[in-house]
């Protein structure tokens, strides 16, 4: 018996901080709590997420989406591929737009993930008249632009999208490709 529990002590811990993900190029450490991954594919992009219950009556969102941008990408030199990410948070904060009454976002701030320029803002919206928050990444890695998004319930950032964005602004970014 005196085994079994010892046994059980050393693997359980393994499952329960077992966070590290990895979707390629992407790997990171997703916060105790969230469960997943649900993971969607369509033509050329694979997009991941994670919930985690929250105070409200929705769930944090942590999700990490890839796209292939091959051809997007195909002409674009080095530091034009830096304003892609701009370009592209833009875009795909356009998508969230257009789902929210009384939107409002922030203007994107540069900040490096995995030594890559990557593009950051946050925004906030009315969803059926609920406020919900968001923050969203876009960086490009190779021929791949990855966005990442959090967001939940509220006006203001909660503590779970707090933690994603933490595991976001420390993820590691393979460029390889």
């Amino acid at each position: 018996m005196k085994k079994i529990v010892l046994l059980a002590s050393l693997i359980l811990p393994v499952f329960a901080s077992a966070g590290v993900f990895s979707v390629q190029p992407v790997t990171l450490t997703v916060p105790s709590g969230f469960e997943g991954p649900q993971r969607q594919e369509g033509v050329g992009a694979v997009s991941v997420g994670f919930t985690k219950n929250s105070l409200g009556p929705m769930k944090t969102l942590l999700q990490i989406t890839i796209y292939d941008a091959r051809l997007k990408l195909k002409n674009e030199s080095k530091v034009n591929r830096d304003a892609v990410a701009s370009k592209c948070l833009l875009e795909f904060v356009g998508g969230v737009e257009r789902r929210r009454t009384d939107f409002k976002k922030t203007e994107p701030e540069m900040l490096k993930i995995s030594g890559i320029p990557a593009a950051k803002l946050r925004w906030t919206g009315k969803v059926q008249g609920m406020e919900t928050v968001g923050v969203m990444y876009c960086l490009v890695s190779g021929t791949n632009v990855i966005s990442f998004h959090t967001q939940d319930v509220g006006s203001v950032p909660t503590p779970a999208m707090i933690e994603a964005t933490k595991a976001f602004e420390s993820a590691s970014v393979s460029t390889g490709n």
